[in-house]
């Protein structure tokens, strides 16, 4: 985790650092990225770079697990709020998307942990990652349940099961879509722009209407 050090920073200062490791991590793997070039590019020596952080993997992890996720929450948090909670969801997935146009390479860098890697302590990254959605996905449902929009006796279940559609499900008809691999959409500005906002709302509603399909309020049997 970050030192006293690095927080204490100048905002400027401590942000060229973070923007210069996020282009490092999302350009290279974990084995190829380097502190030297990080320091270099932010025109700071390497030794202060362990002033901030113990080790590279270190700063990868926060980038990971605190940093990218922290930013993707402020992204999709700024959208205006809507009173319907599925309008909500829909709003949500939107704007999942809309994260990877407008912020490549911060989903490059979520998608490079998923690189398989003999490092164990690397691997273990991207479940953490994964379960940190989860968890952020499932506070979303948990509305949707207390307002008697989402009928979910289990709402773990019902998360899993939610996390799939718009996760692996949504990705992969968008990438059927463009006929390109996510790591292509994420190297190329024509590709990404395709997936244009009417589009993502378009895919976010269909997507939403096949979950209120399973999860909606119970039907009453006639």
């Amino acid at each position: 985790m970050p030192t006293s050090t690095f927080f204490n920073l100048p905002d400027e200062r401590r942000d060229r650092f973070v923007n210069e490791a996020i282009v490092e991590f999302s350009d290279r793997s974990y084995a190829e990225a380097s502190l030297s070039q990080i320091a270099r590019r932010a025109s700071i020596p390497k030794g202060s770079v362990y002033q901030y952080f113990e080790d590279k993997l270190d700063l990868y992890r926060w980038l990971l697990t605190e940093e990218a996720p922290r930013r993707k929450r402020e992204f999709i948090g700024a959208a205006p709020p809507e009173p319907d909670f599925w309008a909500r969801l829909e709003t949500f997935i939107e704007r999942g998307m809309a994260f990877l146009v407008e912020h490549p390479r911060l989903a490059r860098l979520s998608a490079a942990a998923a690189t398989p890697t003999a490092d164990a302590d690397v691997r273990g990254l991207y479940k953490a990652i994964c379960e940190a959605g989860i968890v952020e996905l499932r506070g979303v449902l948990a509305e949707g349940a207390r307002d008697g929009a989402l009928h979910a006796p289990d709402l773990d279940i019902a998360t899993r099961f939610v996390s799939t559609v718009i996760g692996p499900g949504l990705t992969d008809v968008i990438l059927q879509e463009l006929g390109a691999e996510l790591h292509e959409v994420l190297a190329s500005d024509s590709l990404r722009k395709r997936l244009n906002l009417k589009r993502r709302r378009a895919l976010a509603h269909q997507a939403v209407q096949f979950i209120r399909n399973g999860l909606g309020p119970e039907r009453k049997a006639r």
